[in-house]
């Protein structure tokens, strides 16, 4: 019956997270609109931190709850790793198959490679500059300092690109009341799915699997938790994808990941140590693969075609294949 109840209490939380990440997108994409900011910058940025939001509640509360009982936050890292992933295969597949993503030959030079350098700072810092298994204070502070840096390139670039006309907006007053209520959701539903998700992963694969608690909350971080906290990020970019608006589709996924990586395993980070164990480590580097393998999708002609859409879908649950078999310990 608690199993149940969990369930019940962590699909809640997904709603809040979904409904509260809409609200927040809705209400900043008005404000960026009325104060002319191009549709690119507002994927970069604003919608994508929008969308990033339900990881960043999840990561930062499940880091707060390790604080206070001095653990290691191991399913914050896996829901990052987890989602970046899927926004790279799955959704980013999804909005490939509604419709060709052309991609614009000037993320070549600035935003394509940031996202590579980034990947592999992150699984420098991962990897390389500790020896505790850990993602710690310092080591969260670096990845803290390149999203400033992002953040500044994305401030002083594409000027002038022109905004998008079919973006739709609501007037200044309801954006600041949808804002407030996006982040109430948000901040909730991140409660709601952290501590259920933890509690499945420990009553039910740990009891009825007999896997460990660390590979039980990575796995769960890996897949539900990672999926469920990156819906708003498939529906805004499919969305956009049918639609034609190619840039916030491509661009919404980018700087999701940037936000991910950076933003929220800093913040998450700085809260508490996140843990790094070998699950997490080989995924980083399946993720640094991926990152090359969509990146190589998107320079060849300059677009993402539907083949190169259903490619990357396959690669997404042959992944989610690959965690399962391995969480069972049949590898």
């Amino acid at each position: 019956m608690d199993i149940v109840l969990n369930v019940i209490i962590t699909l809640f939380g997904f709603v809040l997270l979904i409904k509260g990440a809409d609200y927040f997108i809705v209400s900043s994409a008005s404000i960026a609109k009325k104060f002319n900011i191009s549709p690119l910058i507002i994927g970069l940025t604003l919608v994508a931190f929008g969308t990033s939001l339900p990881e960043l509640a999840v990561s930062f509360i499940a880091s707060l709850t390790a604080h206070a009982a001095g653990e290691t936050a191991d399913i914050a890292l896996g829901n990052v790793i987890g989602s970046n992933i899927a926004n790279l295969t799955l959704i980013l597949g999804f909005s490939a198959i509604m419709m060709p993503i052309a991609v614009k030959k000037s993320m070549n030079k600035q935003e394509f490679p940031f996202l590579i350098v980034l990947t592999v700072v992150f699984g420098i810092v991962a990897f390389f500059f500790q020896s505790d298994a850990q993602i710690v204070w310092w080591e969260a502070l670096i990845l803290l300092l390149f999203f400033a840096y992002y953040m500044y390139l994305m401030i002083h670039s594409h000027k002038e690109v022109e905004l998008d006309e079919e973006i739709h907006f609501v007037n200044t007053k309801k954006a600041i009341f949808l804002l407030i209520l996006g982040l109430g959701g948000v901040s909730l539903g991140g409660y709601l799915v952290t501590s259920g998700s933890e509690y499945i992963a420990i009553e039910l694969l740990v009891n009825v699997f007999s896997m460990t608690v660390t590979r039980a909350t990575t796995l769960v971080g890996l897949s539900i938790v990672s999926l469920g906290t990156s819906l708003p990020e498939l529906v805004t970019s499919v969305v956009a994808a049918k639609k034609g608006e190619n840039e916030i589709a491509l661009g919404n996924i980018i700087g999701s990941n940037v936000f991910n990586t950076l933003l929220i395993v800093g913040l998450s980070g700085l809260v508490t140590p996140l843990g790094v164990n070998g699950d997490v480590l080989f995924d980083i580097f399946i993720l640094m693969g991926i990152t090359l393998i969509t990146i190589a999708f998107c320079i060849t002609n300059q677009k993402i075609s539907k083949f190169e859409g259903w490619i990357l879908i396959g690669i997404y649950f042959s992944y989610i294949a690959f965690i399962i078999v391995r969480a069972l310990g049949l590898l």
